[in-house]
């Protein structure tokens, strides 16, 4: 705690103000967090549907024409590998959507190939349907590519909203530190004027709001990043429970990334906290005299 010569540690206004900014940087560091966690997973989408094709063969497909679709995707220029899933991975991949209760390998599902293909090979995604459909009639190409795009779209459009979440966070922050730091400016008027007789530059007397408003910011930092990782344990241990698919880039929490974000948050409260009271207080004084 720094020692101050002002009686700032009196003022009711700043009794509230590590509480506030407590609830700002919980706020921040789980909207960080979750802009970690969608990125990873956006990389994750682009690595797993980028350059990959499904291509769907009616059930009453003969394993000749089967084999003929599968020799003509090899021979076609981008294709990397193909690979014809059997009935135990198709069931495996549906089972999930259709519960446990449901007897998969009862029903009559597609024979679905997995098709690995160069993304910059620049792959004629019609002629190949055109070319399938020649050999079995009704078979279906599902470019993943397109819904990659979409989902791309969507999580762009996510990081964006809460990116604005987060800088709304920090605008509100500036706001009630310099709110809080003209109040205790206004409160010791009297006490700042006398110091002004007694000679003190106004480099002085903002140092010591400067010092105050750090120490409640990192109070208050301290205090949400506190939550911040609890929320954090409890959220991840219930992920743990259910099973949650988690992006491969993302260690749960070992990865240093969680808490740098915590920490960051913490230290940039008391940091905004700092200079913000300054410059309010600065230009305050400027105009007082």
């Amino acid at each position: 705690m720094p020692r101050l010569d002002l009686p700032l540690r009196r003022d009711a206004s700043g009794r509230f103000l590590p509480w506030i900014v407590a609830l700002m940087v919980y706020l921040s560091a789980l909207g960080g967090i979750g802009l970690l966690l969608l990125g990873d997973t956006l990389r994750d989408w682009t690595r797993s549907l980028g350059g990959s094709l499904t291509l769907q063969l009616p059930v009453d497909t003969t394993p000749a024409r089967i084999e003929v679709v599968t020799a003509a995707l090899r021979e076609t220029p981008g294709v990397v590998s193909v690979h014809l899933l059997d009935a135990d991975e198709t069931a495996r991949l549906i089972a999930p959507w259709l519960g446990g209760g449901v007897a998969v390998e009862s029903l009559p599902l597609p024979r679905l190939v997995d098709i690995r293909i160069n993304p910059d090979a620049g792959l004629d995604i019609a002629a190949l349907e055109h070319r399938l459909a020649s050999i079995v009639p009704a078979a279906e190409l599902d470019d993943n590519r397109a819904g990659l795009a979409r989902l791309r779209d969507f999580g762009m459009r996510l990081e964006g909203l809460i990116g604005a979440g987060v800088g709304l966070v920090a605008i509100l922050l500036i706001l009630t530190v310099t709110f809080t730091a003209r109040t205790g400016l206004a409160i010791h008027q009297p006490v700042v004027e006398i110091l002004h007789l007694l000679g003190a530059p106004d480099g002085y007397i903002a140092r010591q709001f400067q010092a105050h408003a750090l120490w409640l910011g990192l109070r208050g930092g301290v205090i949400g990043g506190i939550a911040a990782a609890i929320t954090l344990a409890v959220v991840a241990r219930a992920a743990v429970s259910v099973n949650i698919p988690l992006p491969a880039d993302f260690h749960g929490l070992a990865d240093w990334r969680l808490w740098a974000i915590v920490a960051g948050a913490a230290l940039a409260a008391g940091i905004v906290a700092m200079i913000t009271a300054r410059l309010a207080i600065s230009r305050r004084l400027a105009r007082l005299l």
